[in-house]
């Protein structure tokens, strides 16, 4: 970004290049329903939300969504973290205020909980922004600009170290949508989040 630029608006990121070892493939690939992936669903949310540019980080040989920003991460056995940072580093350029970060094994986070995690961003201007259910924290988190820094270069405890280091400054949005929990790591917690039922997790975001 130039610095005649002004930042508006949001990106959205999506970290999805593991091998998904315990899933049995790349969750990226995975199927939500015939002909939509995990990847797709997401994308195609993130976009309805508002979000531009929206960056993929995909192992090879996975399709990336049309219309989003694709990184190749050829290291499926490297941390979130590594994918984060390629996501994060195709919006050097971007004039965006801030950016979701939104794993790709939480493919079932509605519309409007997006739409009120990216209003309240707007609203408090807060450096992060989490949504709970329940009082848990979960998926996605918003970064602002400011926080991109660390979030980067953060050495151990990846993003939830970053939120943890924000403390009070962190803004939560309270949600009855039971999506932001549902971290799908295996085929059995797959199952009954189609069917419509929360799938038990830890807190995504402590």
């Amino acid at each position: 970004m130039t610095a005649g630029e002004r930042a508006t608006g949001f990106a959205a990121v999506i970290p999805g290049a593991g091998a998904g070892t315990r899933f049995g493939g790349p969750k990226a690939a995975a199927e939500l329903r015939p002909g939509e992936r995990f990847i797709d669903a997401i994308a195609r949310t993130a976009a309805d939300a508002g979000a531009k540019p929206v960056v993929v980080v995909l192992p090879p040989g996975v399709a990336a969504p049309p219309g989003t920003r694709v990184v190749v991460n050829p290291r499926a056995d490297s941390e979130q973290i590594d994918s984060v940072r390629l996501g994060f580093a195709q919006l050097t350029n971007s004039p965006v205020t801030g950016a979701l970060l939104w794993p790709v094994d939480h493919p079932f986070v509605r519309l409007d909980t997006v739409l009120a995690i990216a209003d309240e961003a707007r609203r408090s201007g807060a450096p992060v922004v989490v949504p709970t259910h329940h009082g848990r924290r979960g998926h996605p988190a918003y970064f602002a600009r400011e926080s991109w820094r660390e979030l980067v270069t953060v050495s151990e405890g990846g993003a939830r170290a970053v939120v943890r280091g924000f403390g009070a400054a962190v803004r939560e949005v309270a949600t009855d949508d039971a999506g932001v929990l549902r971290d799908i790591d295996t085929r059995d917690d797959l199952a009954p989040a189609q069917a419509g039922r929360p799938v038990p997790g830890p807190d995504a975001v402590p």
